[in-house]
């Protein structure tokens, strides 16, 4: 650690004396900009079953928002002859390819670079170059999946603790399958930060989230066509986790890994969702179809990585005003790819029972003070007669139930002061309803915000029964940590919502401090929770709509040891057999994401809720009676 630390020192001595590439300005050569690119063509060069790469490490100027705004200095991966690259050149080979790379390291510092090595590997096999050094290495591709590699200068850290001008020293690293053609596309997750201001997250903390080198706006558009099967692969190379979520449909997980072992998973292990948290180093390779045609989006889900004022990022670190560094009509930035769903003639979406049309009202109230300087926005969900509001000293909405199938009409009321948007989070429905502001719907109509004194009519037919949210999709952290988000259940049709048996358990958190403001459960900082029965059976419904917790942790004790449960659900989707094992009552989870445990109390007593995130801690005492005369299968 010492050693770490000293080395950090030095180096930031170096790069703040303007030394860590160049030994002196008169010798120096020009800064190449550096290019970004998609991941579509492979560099090297084959010949018969050898892919020949000379590579470098070098400095670059990167512009990872539009080409003409500021640049960012950055050291970068380049082909030898070729610019350097964010994310760095990538390798795309045959099972059973023998490799010859050649680095060259232009810096003044060592550099140890890791991944060259034949796959499955180890991270700790790590090729060390110094100062304007070169090495050599040979090794066969290995087995097939989803790699990359990386490096570190000054000294060999883990991927997630590179310093700012290593972030981007990143590339995909791809082994298909000999005689499979695969028709994918590769996205490289890159974070650039800087503390400006030390010890100060809110204020000195900038960063730069990006796919393929570029922010929002600037990331590219895919377009596909209804009926399509679409496969991609996501490479997580940065610092953060980040809970990748997608509108509008559901994407399998046909494998996961850390980039040096890829595990491809048989039909019956592979997970359907609509959010996968992908921590620093993981990848995964997914597929899926689209449902509705339009334009929708894949992001990060940590607000965060895709809120509007990441437009600024760059402009405020390099101190360079330009007009290129504002946002677009979408108040988005960052971590976020959009996509066009083209319809066919002919296919159209698939079709559900149609049941009796459902109207419902949300309006959304004026934000009221709660005990200190806490406030809190009031929600009302008006089902006909039945009227449900935001409960006193809670920031936790009214629980939004709909049926399976059914068509169904909620009209969005905005008394706020500010514009809105809601989006139904893992509802399948058309584009336009989503509730992306500035993008969602099509050529004929692009969803609009809720302005102010406003309403807005959004349209559903949800296709699957399960626990889902509803959310503010303003990127506004205000609105999402002072209310304006509840549960939206969706239930088969003719059934009836078993609020005793079906509880709901809500992470969330009451103010835009990620490191001090209250971590929240349903709304409250110590709820107060109804009692469960010995030996009843309980559907819990546990989900995560903090702003930026990448990973907040349940733990359910009983009588001071963890408690089993039975996982049933993940994002509304119901589990495989394969997933549904008795095991500890123990979840972490991202934000966006949601779980179903069942659930049957085994003793009276009292049960211990425990919800951590980093240094928060919020505990919630249950208890258990010996009323219970049955153990019904929960719904």
């Amino acid at each position: 650690m010492i050693a770490r630390f000293l080395c950090f020192v030095v180096t930031l001595f170096i790069v703040c004396s303007g030394l860590l590439f160049e030994v002196s300005a008169e010798t120096a050569p020009a800064i190449p900009t550096a290019v970004t690119h998609d991941n579509l063509q492979a560099a090297g060069h084959i010949a018969g079953e050898v892919l020949s790469l000379r590579l470098e490490i070098r400095e670059a100027s990167w512009h990872p928002d539009a080409d003409a705004g500021p640049a960012l200095p950055v050291l970068a991966f380049a082909e030898e002859g070729k610019l350097p690259s964010v994310p760095g050149p990538l390798i795309r080979v045959t099972q059973g390819t023998r490799l010859h790379v050649t680095v060259t390291n232009r810096t003044l510092l060592p550099a140890f670079v890791h991944g060259f090595h034949q796959r499955p590997g180890e991270q700790k096999d790590t090729i060390t170059i110094p100062p304007n050094g070169t090495r050599d290495v040979t090794f066969l591709a290995g087995a097939p999946g989803t790699y990359y590699y990386w490096a570190a200068t000054g000294y060999d850290v883990p991927i997630d603790e590179r310093l700012t001008w290593d972030t981007e020293l990143s590339g995909a690293f791809v082994i298909d399958p000999t005689g499979v053609k695969i028709n994918d596309r590769i996205m490289v997750i890159g974070l650039w930060y800087t503390w400006l201001v030390p010890f100060d997250y809110n204020r000195g903390f900038h960063q730069v989230p990006t796919v393929n080198g570029k922010s929002w706006p600037q990331t590219t558009h895919l377009s596909y066509n209804m009926g399509e099967t679409i496969n991609w692969r996501v490479i997580n190379a940065s610092i953060s986790i980040h809970p990748m979520h997608l509108h509008g449909t559901y994407f399998e997980v046909n494998s996961t890994g850390d980039g040096e072992k890829d595990t491809t998973f048989p039909p019956e292990q592979r997970r359907t969702v609509v959010t996968e948290n992908m921590a620093e180093g993981r990848t995964m390779a997914i597929s899926w179809k689209p449902t509705h045609p339009g334009n929708w989006i894949f992001h990060c889900h940590l607000l965060q990585h895709f809120e509007r004022k990441l437009a600024h990022e760059v402009a405020e670190v390099t101190k360079v005003d330009t007009d290129e560094s504002e946002h677009d009509a979408t108040g988005m930035a960052g971590l976020v790819v959009g996509i066009q769903i083209k319809s066919v003639e002919n296919l159209v979406a698939p079709s559900v029972p149609a049941l009796p049309s459902r109207k419902l009202t949300l309006t959304i109230g004026q934000t009221v003070q709660l005990q200190g300087a806490r406030h809190q926005i009031q929600l009302e969900l008006r089902d006909g007669e039945s009227v449900a509001r935001t409960p006193d000293g809670s920031e936790l909405g009214p629980t939004l139930v709909l049926y399976r199938g059914a068509d169904t009409e909620i009209t969005v009321v905005n008394r706020l002061t500010s514009p809105t948007a809601i989006h139904w989070h893992g509802i399948e429905l058309e584009s336009y309803y989503d509730g992306v502001v500035g993008f969602g719907g099509d050529s004929s109509q692009i969803t609009p915000p809720i302005a102010a004194g406003s309403s807005f009519v959004a349209h559903m037919r949800p296709p699957r029964a399960g626990t889902f949210i509803y959310h503010t999709h303003w990127h506004d952290v205000d609105q999402l940590t002072h209310g304006l988000y509840g549960p939206l259940i969706v239930l088969e049709p003719g059934e009836k919502y078993d609020a005793e048996h079906d509880r709901v358990l809500v992470a969330s958190r009451s103010g835009p401090d990620l490191l001090w403001d209250p971590l929240l459960v349903n709304g409250m900082e110590h709820p107060s929770l109804p009692p469960l029965h010995r030996g009843e059976r309980y559907r819990l419904r546990c989900i995560n709509i903090t702003p930026s917790d990448d990973a907040v942790s349940f733990s359910l004790l009983e009588h001071d040891a963890t408690a089993f449960w039975t996982p049933i659900a993940k994002d509304g989707a119901d589990l495989l057999p394969y997933f549904r094992k008795r095991t500890e009552a123990k979840l972490q989870f991202g934000a966006g994401e949601t779980y179903d445990f069942e659930f049957v109390p085994g003793k009276p007593g009292i049960l211990q809720l425990r919800a951590d995130f980093v240094m928060l801690h919020t505990t919630v005492s249950i208890s258990v009676d010996d009323m219970g005369v049955s153990a019904k299968p929960a719904q």
